[in-house]
């Protein structure tokens, strides 16, 4: 089963907050530490007022020895001053600081409760997403075994001798169980992709069978459906079923894009030592903001677009080491563009 993969919440942040919060007290503590440390020392060197002895000792006692007083200097008195006014100054720096830092706490703590609340959310979409795509899955397969017989059945219509409006009601057939297939197929590689088994296949061949086997699609859409072959004869190791699948979807997506009386060229040539298939039309083209999100599994700019094929296309040819790119042509419309390296490529004479 596909493993639907979601963005992990960062909960760093109000660590990091916390963090600069602490650095931050550590640093004013250090402005003022040399202050409060003196405050004591300077405090038992001065001199004490009568007053301030005997609200700390309580009045003399009848015989008792009065504790001898220092003079006390301006000098002395300015110091104390000042020593108090620092420790005022500390007081209340620190008072800010302790008040400012629960503040940031307070919010912190907010903030990771909110964290939590959205990674118990993603954790139950993703839930809900891993069981609707087991559900897919199970309905696909069920699903293909049917279609392909009915897929048969409608091939041996076709060789039969029928009417010319017999024959092109078997081939309106023929569109929409194709139609029906890819999409199937889509549901079914998009959740669950088996390793691909490579053998050399006639890439020319391959291309061929996508102009006869995607005709009754172009033919039902009133769209003329061309190819330029340049891989005839030319090996290359893959998977046949899975680029089927590829130009499948590439030319059922160009399809509904293409209004009636347009036309869809399927094209392959070798490039500077790399294969390359394209798939262009004149349809409604790409809008240029969703360029770099067609291949995204889910998103479409058609309407009734399930948005499946073109994320399929990606996987399936990053599986045979390819890459896939979209572009609009200038005279209207677009193309897909499908380029493999040819390090593994022969020609079929070579292989003999």
């Amino acid at each position: 089963m596909h493993a639907i993969s979601i963005s992990r919440i960062s909960l760093d942040r109000p660590v990091q907050m916390l963090e600069s919060s602490e650095r931050n007290l550590i640093s004013r503590w250090r402005l003022v530490a040399p202050t409060v440390q003196i405050l004591p020392t300077a405090m038992t060197c001065l001199p004490m007022p009568d007053s301030w002895s005997q609200l700390l000792h309580g009045p003399s006692k009848a015989g008792e020895s009065k504790m001898p007083t220092a003079t006390r200097t301006p000098d002395d008195e300015r110091l104390l001053l000042d020593a108090f006014r620092s420790f005022g100054r500390v007081a209340a720096s620190l008072e800010v600081s302790y008040h400012t830092l629960q503040d940031e706490v307070k919010r912190l703590r907010r903030e990771l409760a909110d964290s939590n609340s959205e990674l118990q959310n993603a954790q139950a979409k993703l839930r809900r997403e891993q069981c609707l795509a087991e559900v897919s899955a199970l309905l696909a397969h069920e699903i293909r075994n049917p279609l392909a017989s009915l897929e048969l059945f409608a091939g041996l219509l076709t060789e039969s001798k029928l009417s010319y409006e017999q024959r092109d009601w078997v081939e309106q057939m023929q569109a929409g169980l194709r139609t029906l297939s890819a999409t199937v197929n889509n549901v079914l590689n998009l959740h669950s992709l088996p390793k691909i088994e490579m053998v050399p296949i006639d890439l020319g061949d391959l291309l061929e069978w996508a102009r006869d086997f995607l005709a009754p699609l172009a033919k039902q859409s009133r769209i003329t459906l061309s190819l330029q072959n340049g891989l005839s004869g030319v090996l290359f190791p893959a998977d046949r079923h899975r680029l089927e699948q590829v130009l499948l979807n590439l030319v059922l997506n160009s399809v509904r894009a293409t209004p009636e009386a347009g036309w869809i060229e399927i094209a392959g040539r070798r490039r500077r030592g790399e294969i390359v298939l394209t798939v262009s039309d004149t349809g409604s083209g790409i809008p240029p903001q969703d360029l770099s999100r067609i291949f995204e599994p889910g998103f479409s700019h058609q309407k009734g677009n399930p948005g499946l094929g073109l994320a399929v296309c990606r996987k399936i040819i990053e599986q045979h080491d390819g890459t896939i790119t979209a572009s609009n042509r200038h005279e209207g419309g677009a193309t897909l563009t499908v380029t493999f390296p040819a390090t593994a490529e022969r020609s079929e004479g070579e292989s003999r």
